[in-house]
C-alpha cells in the first residue's frame, strides 16, 4: 500500500483534514489503498486527524510523530514512504494578504522536505500562487514556490520522465482568503477597499483543491501517471466590485466596494510603519492582479479529476455566511 508523507502545520490542518476526507470517500474506509504518515511539530495536530481518519494514517497511535523540523526525523520518515505531499501552506491567501513573511512555518516545512526527498519518491507540490510562480515574481511567496519547484526538479535531473514522479498543482488565490487577514477584516467592516479596480481573479474553492489533490493521488496510485503541471481555478473570474455584491447577498448586509487609488497605497502603509520592501511587494502584486495575472479560468482539470464543475464563490459565501460578523466602527 503506497504511503505518502503529509507534513502538517497549524495553518494547513483544515486542508489536511479535507484531503483525508476526500481520500476516504474515494477508497474503502475499511481497507484504504493509500496511507498517510503525518509529520508535525505538534502531536495534537496528528491526533485531531487520527480521531476522524484512523484507517488512513500509517503510524500507530502510540508511535512518536516524525517532526518535520528535525532532519533526522524527517529523513527516517521519508525512508518509510513512497512519496510526499507538499501542501503545508494549507490556505489560499499567500498572494493577497500582504505583507508576505519569508519565515512562515509552512515555508520552512516545505523547504525541509524538498531538501530530503529523492528521485525514488513520488512528490506532489501544491501552491496557491498561480500566475505568480517565477524567479522574478513580485510576490515573495511566488518566488519561494518557484525555488521549491526548481529544487524538486533538480532531484530528477537526468530523468527523461521526471513528470511521472513529480507533479506541481498550482491554484490562484483561494476563496478562503476572505476568512483571514486583511480581507476578513474588510468584509467584517463592510467595506471592501481595494486597489485592484479592473483586474479579475478566478478564486478557487479550497474544497475543490483538496478534492482534486486527493483524486490525483488515487489516480496515480491506481496505475495512472503524474503529468507535470496541473492548474486549478474557480469557474469564473470576478472583480472585487462583483465580489462585494455576492458578499452583500450572502451575509444579508451591505458590503460596499471602494477603490483605494494605487498612488495612495505607499503613504498609507508608511504611516502604519510597513517596511519599504513590503510596500514594494504589495504594489507589484496589485499591478499584476490589475493586469489579469489570475484572471484565467481553466476548469478542465477539475472537471476531469472530479467529474463535476468547480464550486462557485456564491456557494462559498453561502457556506460561510456566519463567518463575517459586522465589526463595530472604531
Amino acid at each position: 500500500m503506497p504511503t505518502f508523507l503529509l507534513p502538517v502545520t497549524l495553518r494547513s490542518l483544515s486542508f489536511a483534514s479535507s484531503l483525508l476526507h476526500f481520500t476516504s470517500s474515494l477508497t474503502s474506509s475499511r481497507s484504504p489503498r493509500i496511507q498517510f504518515l503525518i509529520s508535525s511539530t505538534s502531536r495534537d495536530l496528528e491526533r485531531s486527524l487520527r480521531l476522524r481518519y484512523p484507517n488512513l494514517l500509517a503510524a500507530h497511535e502510540h508511535e512518536s510523530i516524525p517532526d518535520w523540523s528535525d532532519p533526522k526525523d524527517l529523513r527516517e520518515a521519508l525512508g518509510r514512504c513512497d512519496g510526499a505531499i507538499l501542501a503545508a501552506s494549507g490556505c489560499g491567501d499567500d498572494v493577497i494578504n500582504l505583507p508576505s513573511n519569508s519565515s512562515e512555518e509552512w515555508l520552512q516545512c516545505e523547504q525541509n522536505v524538498a531538501t530530503l526527498v529523492s528521485k525514488d519518491h513520488r512528490v506532489v507540490k501544491l501552491s496557491w500562487t498561480g500566475g505568480f510562480v517565477g524567479e522574478r515574481s513580485p510576490s515573495a511567496m511566488g518566488r519561494a514556490n518557484w525555488e521549491l519547484e526548481e529544487e524538486l526538479k533538480g532531484k530528477f535531473n537526468g530523468e527523461m520522465n521526471w513528470s511521472r514522479s513529480l507533479a506541481f498543482v498550482r491554484a490562484p488565490t483561494g476563496m478562503d482568503a476572505f476568512l483571514r487577514g486583511r480581507l476578513f477584516d474588510l468584509v467584517c467592516g463592510r467595506t471592501l477597499s481595494m486597489s485592484v479596480k479592473r483586474g479579475r481573479i478566478a478564486f478557487v474553492h479550497p474544497l475543490d483543491v483538496a478534492e482534486s489533490l486527493s483524486a490525483l493521488l488515487v489516480k496515480e496510485t491506481f496505475g495512472g501517471e503524474l503529468e507535470g503541471l496541473y492548474k486549478l481555478t474557480g469557474p469564473e473570474a470576478l472583480s472585487f466590485e462583483e465580489i462585494a455584491k455576492v458578499l452583500s447577498e450572502g451575509v444579508g448586509d451591505k458590503v460596499n466596494y471602494s477603490y483605494f487609488p494605487l498612488w495612495a497605497v505607499q503613504p498609507a502603509r508608511w504611516v502604519r510603519g510597513v517596511p519599504g520592501d513590503a510596500i514594494e511587494e504589495e504594489l507589484g502584486v496589485i499591478r499584476a492582479l490589475e493586469a489579469g495575472v489570475q484572471n484565467g479560468v481553466e476548469i478542465d482539470v477539475v472537471e476531469e479529476l472530479l467529474g463535476h464543475k468547480p464550486r462557485t464563490f456564491r456557494e462559498f459565501v453561502a457556506e460561510n455566511a456566519d463567518a463575517w460578523p459586522r465589526a463595530d466602527p472604531l
